[in-house]
């Protein structure tokens, strides 16, 4: 499962969009972009709802990945390993399916 900021760079080049144009369809700056892709600045609950909104998505298919970081794998019980790999599934149709959407 990608961690959020590479969900994000991922999204956007599956688009096809540099940063400055990724951060004009979800309506920020392309500095914000720059520093939460490099992550050098947690999201706000206003960027998860920019970006849920140009994806035609609810906030929440987006807001599971705020807190992986890819650490600690091993500790994870039976059913937090199965709740990553689905998180992994969600990931691979937003980046896929939904970015498209941006295009």
């Amino acid at each position: 499962m990608l961690t959020f900021p590479e969900l994000i760079k991922n999204i956007r080049k599956e688009a096809g969009l540099n940063q400055p144009d990724f951060a004009a369809k979800i309506g920020v700056s392309s500095a914000l972009i720059a520093m939460i892709e490099t992550g050098q600045k947690e999201v706000s609950k206003k960027f998860v709802l920019k970006l849920a909104d140009a994806l035609k998505v609810h906030p929440t298919s987006i807001t599971p990945f705020l807190f992986y970081d890819g650490t600690h794998l091993d500790e994870l019980s039976g059913i937090e390993k199965k709740i990553v790999e689905q998180g992994s599934k969600l990931q691979v149709l937003l980046i896929k399916k939904r970015s498209k959407l941006l295009m």
